[in-house]
């Protein structure tokens, strides 16, 4: 018990040296163990590759997020929805070195994640609330919705990691995305407050930057 405890104390150490390490450089084995005051063989015996480092930071990102979004003040499923997109871009606004880095690690492994993809668990729950709430028609498969909704959110994800939208507009693409979604799978009597957030929040804010065009050398 007394050796576990040691391990697992080296593992979080480790963990948080890896997200500092992540604001200003690409992470390396090698440099974790540096910064971590351990052999350089360490790092691997704890987590075997650096894909699943970020995996684990990434995951306890997700749980933080959604920690967050359970003590909001968001009174129902669809504000929760709402709160998670603001939470999300907030907090990768606030560390965008370190997102840039998970993103582009966890999700470059060249295999499909699926269900070990440490954001399903967050979102799962909130679709979860969703339906148990009302806001999806009983035909409506949950899990579907819930699977292309993610692919919404990776491309918006990506574009902003590729420095193509800023947070604002990544929330906005999202924000707009969904609520487009959810008027097709929501009942009747949902749908005058879904449009009233689409006139808040028009889609024209989600546009991405424009890109600058290389000057051409004279002819």
């Amino acid at each position: 018990m007394a050796l576990h405890n040691v391990m697992e104390r080296r593992r979080k150490a480790m963990l948080e040296a890896a997200r500092t390490l992540l604001e200003t450089e690409p992470l390396s084995m090698r440099r974790l163990a540096e910064v971590a005051g351990v052999s350089p063989a360490t790092p691997y015996n704890l987590f075997g590759t650096k894909r699943r480092i970020l995996l684990e930071i990434y995951e306890e990102l997700n749980d933080d997020l959604l920690a967050r979004i359970r003590e909001s003040d968001a009174h129902d499923a669809l504000d929760r929805m709402y709160e998670a997109f603001r939470i999300m871009v907030q907090n990768l606004v606030a560390a965008p070195g370190m997102y840039r880095a998970l993103i582009a690690g966890v999700y470059s492994g060249g295999d499909e994640l699926g269900v070990s993809d440490p954001a399903v668990k967050l979102w799962a729950e909130l679709f979860a609330g969703l339906r148990e709430e009302g806001f999806l028609e009983a035909d409506v498969d949950q899990d579907a919705f819930m699977v292309n909704f993610i692919y919404l959110l990776s491309g918006a994800l990506f574009a902003w990691t590729e420095g193509e939208i800023d947070g604002e507009a990544l929330e906005a693409a999202v924000r707009y995305g969904f609520t487009l979604a959810m008027l097709a799978a929501c009942p009747e009597a949902r749908k005058a407050r879904l449009k009233q957030v689409l006139a808040a929040h028009p889609g024209a804010a989600a546009k991405p930057k424009a890109k600058k065009q290389k000057a051409r050398a004279p002819q």
